[in-house]
């Protein structure tokens, strides 16, 4: 599973593009479980969470070649997933129990389930909270969520020891949820396409 996680999404969408299945294939195993784990976080269903990532799977297959390999495809896997789990949640809104449910698990939070949140915002607000981290905290993020670095490769690269990156990745995590304030959206969001 680990070769999934380090592998190019640009050379990965040209071979979508061009129907290549065992692109597709890579593309579904490496974002899969991070997408059920999102769908999951929202409709506190697995079967509807394991719906959502067949769907969301079938349509990059069908739209693969609007799949623009200069620009991310976290982005586009992101807009499929978030319209079909909003489509989901309006419907589920007009059951009256649902949204008892729903008023009582979000009483403490401002929730607009019609907010457009999108991948943009949520890359800007990422990319300003990891501009404001210390040098080295900023280094190993990087490495790690970007690079792909696992933490045993991230502290023999930099000469210190595994739980000192451990400690700084949660550091930069609780920072950078921290900056993404009471937008519940963009914590979940944040927590699954990128912790």
């Amino acid at each position: 599973m680990e070769e999934f996680i380090n592998t190019d999404d640009k050379q990965l969408v040209l071979e979508l593009r061009s129907g290549e299945l065992n692109a597709f294939d890579t593309l579904f195993y490496k974002y899969k479980d991070k997408l059920f784990r999102f769908a999951f976080s929202l409709l506190k269903d697995e079967e509807d969470a394991s719906e959502i990532v067949q769907e969301v799977f079938i349509r990059i297959w069908t739209k693969r070649m609007e799949v623009d390999s200069g620009k991310s495809f976290k982005s586009f896997l992101f807009k499929i997933s978030y319209n079909l789990i909003m489509d989901e949640l309006r419907l589920r809104l007009k059951n009256e129990n649902y949204r008892k449910y729903l008023a009582s698990y979000f009483d403490t939070v401002s929730y607009d389930l019609d907010s457009q949140v999108n991948y943009d915002t949520l890359l800007n607000k990422l990319r300003s909270a990891v501009e404001e981290m210390p040098a080295i905290r900023k280094q190993i993020y990087v490495l790690s969520r970007d690079i792909g670095l696992s933490n045993k490769e991230i502290a023999e690269k930099l000469g210190i020891t595994k739980k000192t990156v451990e400690n700084q990745i949660n550091l930069a995590l609780k920072h950078i949820k921290s900056h993404l304030g009471k937008d519940i959206l963009c914590v979940i969001l944040f927590i699954f396409l990128f912790a």
